[in-house]
C-alpha cells in the first residue's frame, strides 16, 4: 500500500466552511495525499472589528475525518500580539508530518513554535508558510515625531519582531505570497530560498459565479429597474479603503445606482453620509450594510460594474482583495487604482485610475457608462484572468506542484513562481 504524504496546514479561520472548503477540495483531487487542517478550538471572530464585521462572534471548531481529509482542534494561547499553541507538540508527533504549512503573516509567534516543536517531533518535515504582507509590515524603524515612551515601545517592538523574523527566515523552507511588493520586501529582508506568488484566499465557483436568479432576487430587494445600471463596492468604510473618493467622483445625473456594501464605524459613516448629502446623491447610493460571505456572490451579480480604489497608507497596503476576483468571477469589470495587489489582480491597465485621483476615477465612470458594451466585454476577460489564476481548482493545482513536488523534495522551479504564469501539470 502506498504511503501518502501528510501535510499539515494551521491557520485560525478553519472553523468555516468558507474556508476549509478549498482544502476539503484538495484532498478529495489528490489521494496520494493526508491532509490535516489544525484550527482553534475556539476564537473571537472581529472581536477588534465589530463595526466592521457586524459584532464580534465566538467560534468553535469542529473535527472532522473523512476518506484523506482531517481537521484537528487546538487550544490557543497568546502572548502580546501574537497566538501559538501549548498542543503543536502532541499534534505533531501523533500525525508526524511530511510537511508543514502554516497560513497567517510572518512574524508570528506561532512560526517559533512550530519549527522548534517539529525539529524535535518530526525533524524531517519540510516548513513553509504563507504571508499576508506588504511593504507596510517591512522591518524598519519607525523614527516619526512621538513622545519618549512610545518610542521606546516602538523600538522593541522593532526588536523583536526583527529577531522573530530572522528565526523564521533561517528554518522555513519555502515562502508564499500575494503578489510582487511582497516578493521584493521578502528578498530585501534576506530570504534567499524559494517564493512563490501563491494566493490563499482565491475564489470558489462553487459560490461565485454568474447567476441571473441571484441578480433578479438582489435588485428586486433594492428597487433597481432592469435598465439601471449598477456599480458596487465592498469593503469596511475606513478613509483607506476609497470609498470617500467613489462617492466623490460618481456623477450626479443619469440612470445609475451605487451599491455600497459594508459598514464602519459611527465616525465613518457620519463622513460617508456628509459626502452623499453634501453631492445630493441620497438617491443614488444604497447602503446595503454588512453583507455575509455567501450572499456577497448574490450581490455581486446585482451590479454592473464593481470599484476598488483603495490608499496606501504608512500602516497599510491592499495585499490581495477578495472585492477585486469575486466580481471579476461573476464577469463584471472591475475599475481599480495602481495602489498595491489592485494592478496585478485585475490585470488590465485600461481599467486603472491613478491611486487618489478623483478626476480620473469620474471620467473612467463616465466612460463606462457610455460604453456599457465595451466595459462588459472588459469583464468577460476578468473573468478569465480570474479563472484560470486565482479561482480555488487552479491554486490548489500550482499548490500540489509546488508544495508536493517541489518543496516536500527540496527542489525550487522559477517557472512555477507566479500563479498568473503557470499552467499547473496536475490540472
Amino acid at each position: 500500500m502506498e504511503n501518502k504524504l501528510r501535510i499539515i496546514l494551521i491557520n485560525h479561520s478553519f472553523q468555516k466552511e468558507y474556508y476549509y472548503r478549498r482544502w476539503q477540495l484538495f484532498a478529495q483531487n489528490y489521494k496520494n495525499v493526508e491532509v490535516y487542517l489544525l484550527t482553534p478550538a475556539k476564537v473571537d471572530w472581529y472581536a477588534t472589528k465589530e463595526y466592521t464585521f457586524s459584532g464580534a462572534e465566538t467560534v468553535y471548531g469542529k473535527v472532522i475525518d473523512e476518506e484523506n481529509f482531517h481537521i484537528r482542534l487546538f487550544r490557543l494561547n497568546f502572548f502580546g500580539w501574537s497566538w501559538f499553541s501549548t498542543d503543536y507538540k502532541k499534534i505533531f508527533k501523533e500525525i508526524q508530518p511530511d510537511l508543514i504549512y502554516h497560513v497567517g503573516t510572518h512574524r508570528m509567534l506561532s512560526l517559533i513554535q512550530v519549527a522548534m516543536v517539529s525539529h524535535r517531533v518530526c525533524p524531517k518535515a519540510k516548513l513553509a508558510l504563507f504571508s499576508m504582507r506588504g511593504p507596510a509590515s517591512n522591518l524598519k524603524l519607525d523614527k516619526s515625531k512621538c513622545r519618549p515612551k512610545e518610542w521606546l515601545k516602538r523600538r522593541f517592538r522593532y526588536i523583536l519582531l526583527k529577531q522573530t523574523w530572522n528565526y523564521v527566515r533561517k528554518n522555513f523552507d519555502a515562502i508564499f505570497c500575494h503578489y510582487p511588493d511582497a516578493v521584493a520586501c521578502f528578498r530585501l529582508e534576506g530570504y534567499e530560498r524559494p517564493l512563490y506568488m501563491q494566493t490563499q484566499v482565491g475564489v470558489n465557483e462553487e459560490w461565485f459565479h454568474e447567476d441571473v436568479e441571484a441578480r433578479r432576487e438582489i435588485r428586486k430587494k433594492y428597487d433597481i429597474g432592469d435598465s439601471t445600471y449598477v456599480f458596487g463596492s465592498a469593503s469596511r468604510f475606513s478613509a483607506d479603503k476609497g470609498i470617500d473618493l467613489i462617492l466623490k467622483a460618481l456623477p450626479v445625473d443619469g440612470d445609475w445606482k451605487y451599491l455600497m456594501m459594508g459598514t464602519g464605524s459611527e465616525e465613518d459613516l457620519k463622513r460617508l453620509r456628509a459626502i452623499i448629502n453634501e453631492r445630493n446623491l441620497s438617491e443614488k447610493v444604497i447602503e446595503t450594510g454588512f453583507v455575509d460571505w455567501f450572499e456577497m456572490a448574490k450581490y455581486w451579480n446585482a451590479v454592473d460594474c464593481a470599484i476598488h480604489v483603495p490608499l496606501t497608507t504608512p500602516e497599510w497596503v491592499e495585499t490581495f482583495s477578495l472585492a477585486v476576483i469575486q466580481p471579476q468571477i461573476t464577469k463584471k469589470p472591475v475599475i481599480g487604482d495602481d495602489s498595491g495587489s489592485v494592478p496585478y489582480q485585475i490585470g488590465f491597465d485600461d481599467m486603472i485610475v491613478p491611486e487618489g485621483n478623483v478626476e480620473a476615477l469620474h471620467n473612467k465612470i463616465e466612460w463606462v457608462l457610455n460604453h456599457k458594451e465595451k466595459a462588459s466585454a472588459i469583464g468577460l476577460k476578468m473573468y478569465k484572468r480570474t479563472h484560470d489564476c486565482f479561482e480555488v481548482k487552479h491554486l490548489n493545482s500550482m499548490f500540489y506542484d509546488t508544495i508536493v513536488e517541489d518543496v516536500q523534495k527540496g527542489k525550487y522551479d522559477e517557472n512555477k513562481h507566479d500563479m498568473t504564469k503557470y499552467t499547473p501539470k496536475s490540472i
